[in-house]
């Protein structure tokens, strides 16, 4: 082996290297994208919610003004038991779209996290690979007397 060959293992484990260094960035990368979406999903939830909360209330009011319109009053128990199940759905509903939108941030973070498991496992297996390389040319040259 000569010391071109050597120098040709030298660069093929740096190659390998920053190969594994690429794709950890790109992992990484990938990885905050998809903590980003489940921020975002988990804030739209909320917001969603929200309007959940703003239409039972609107329910309720409609619920009201028209027990005061009937003549029939509106504390009256049936439009008082009717105005607190609509309270009861609209939260329920509200409640339901923040665990979806909790669900999904959890989902995303997970996938964030097996992203960076995946970059390291990448860069780890690229420092084996080019050491490696490496270790198999300096063998071949010590074996072919280069060192000598």
């Amino acid at each position: 082996m000569s010391g071109l060959e050597l120098v040709a293992a030298a660069i093929g484990a740096a190659g390998s290297v920053a190969t594994g260094i690429a794709q950890k960035n790109a992992a990484d990368y990938q990885a905050e994208q998809q903590e980003q979406a489940g921020k975002e999903a988990f804030a739209a939830s909320q917001r969603d919610a929200d309007q959940k909360r703003r239409e039972a209330t609107l329910v309720q009011s409609r619920q009201q003004a028209l027990a005061a319109a009937s003549g029939g009053g509106a504390s009256d128990p049936t439009i008082v038991r009717l105005m607190t199940q609509t309270a009861g759905q609209g939260e329920l509903n509200a409640q339901t779209e923040l665990y979806k939108g909790d669900q999904q941030k959890r989902g995303l973070f997970d996938a964030a996290n097996a992203s960076r498991m995946s970059g390291n496992a990448s860069l780890f297996g690229s420092f084996l690979d080019g050491a490696g390389g490496l270790t198999k040319g300096l063998y071949q040259a010590n074996k072919d007397g280069l060192f000598n």
